[in-house]
C-alpha cells in the first residue's frame, strides 16, 4: 500500500460512514407518547473495516486492558495502535461492562470510544437528538421496524448541513484503488487497468463512454434540507459496477430499470470517487421473477 502522510491518514479515518454501515440503539423511551430517542454508532465491524481500508490489515492492531474503577462498574480499556513510519502510535479509551454479556459489552464499547479517538465515527457527535416510534413487546421496548428512512434520513440531513458526503457503503477505497485483483469493497469487480492506471474503457476527461446500458441494482432518494438527490447502484452490459447520484427526486429510477444513452461525470470528494449521471434515457424494465 502506497504510503500515506498522517494528514491524509487523519481525513480518511473521519469520513463519514455510509447510512447503511451504521446501527441505532434506544437511548431513551418516552413510554406515554410510545416514543424513543434513538443514537447511532458505527459497530466494531465497520471501524475495523475502515482501518483495513486506510491504513492496511497490517499497519494496526487492538489490544484491551480491565480497568477497575473506584467502587463503581468494572470497566475495559481498549487502545487502537496505528503504524506511522517505523512505529504505532496508540490511543486508548475506555467503558464501563454492561448489563447484559457484562465483558463483551464492556469491549465492545471501549473500541468504539477508542475509535473516536482517532476520528472515526467522531461526527456522529453532531447529530440533532432523532425521535421514533416506538413497540412494546414483552417487557421490552423497540423501535418500529418501518423507522429506519426517518433515522437515514435524519442522519443524511446532518451531513448536509456540514457539507460532508458519506463514503460508499461498506468500503472506503475506490475501485481503481482496490490492490492484489479479484474484487473491491463490497463485492465490486475490480476494474481492468491500462499501464497509464486509467481504468479501460474510461477516457482522459473522466465520463463513462456512451453507448453502455446500466441495470438499476439499488436506488434511495435522499431528501435534505435545500436540495435532494437519487442514490444509484448500477451494473453495467459490461460487468461494471459504481455508484451514481442524481440530482433531484427521481422515483422512476427504481431497482430493475435499465437506463440507455448514460452520460455519468466522475467525482472526487477527497479519496471516494463516485459518478453524476447528467443524462439518461430509460429503455425498459428488467422482468421480475414471479
Amino acid at each position: 500500500m502506497k504510503e500515506k502522510d498522517p494528514r491524509q491518514i487523519q481525513a480518511e479515518l473521519a469520513m463519514p460512514f455510509a447510512p447503511e454501515d451504521l446501527e441505532w440503539r434506544l437511548q431513551k423511551v418516552i413510554e406515554a407518547r410510545e416514543l424513543g430517542i434513538a443514537v447511532p454508532y458505527v459497530t466494531n465491524r465497520a471501524i475495523m473495516g475502515r482501518l483495513d481500508d486506510v491504513v492496511g490489515a497490517e499497519n494496526w492492531y487492538n489490544e484491551f486492558k480491565p480497568w477497575h474503577g473506584a467502587g463503581g462498574k468494572e470497566a475495559q480499556l481498549c487502545g487502537i495502535s496505528i503504524r506511522y513510519g517505523e512505529g504505532f502510535i496508540t490511543k486508548w479509551d475506555g467503558a464501563e461492562n454492561s448489563d447484559i454479556e457484562p465483558v463483551k459489552g464492556g469491549l465492545s464499547d471501549s473500541m468504539k470510544r477508542a475509535a473516536v479517538q482517532w476520528g472515526i465515527g467522531r461526527v456522529l457527535y453532531n447529530m440533532d437528538v432523532v425521535f421514533v416510534d416506538v413497540e412494546k413487546r414483552g417487557k421490552t421496548w423497540y423501535m418500529k421496524k418501518d423507522q429506519q428512512e426517518r433515522l437515514d434520513y435524519a442522519y443524511l440531513k446532518m451531513l448536509g448541513k456540514l457539507n460532508l458526503t458519506p463514503a460508499p457503503a461498506g468500503g472506503l477505497r475506490p475501485q481503481a484503488e482496490t490492490e492484489g485483483g479479484g474484487e473491491g469493497p463490497a463485492g465490486q469487480a475490480k476494474p481492468a487497468e491500462t499501464s497509464g492506471g486509467k481504468t479501460e474503457g474510461m477516457p482522459a476527461g473522466g465520463s463513462k463512454p456512451e453507448g453502455i446500458t446500466y441495470i438499476i441494482r439499488h436506488a434511495r432518494i435522499n431528501k435534505g434540507m435545500n436540495s435532494s438527490s437519487t442514490q444509484l447502484k448500477l451494473e453495467s452490459s459490461q460487468g461494471d459496477k459504481l455508484e451514481a447520484f442524481v440530482r433531484g427526486e427521481h422515483p422512476e429510477l427504481a431497482v430493475g430499470v435499465v437506463l440507455a444513452n448514460a452520460k455519468l461525470e466522475k467525482r472526487q470528494k477527497d479519496t471516494v470517487v463516485y459518478y453524476m449521471l447528467e443524462e439518461f434515457k430509460i429503455a425498459e424494465t428488467q422482468p421480475q421473477a414471479a
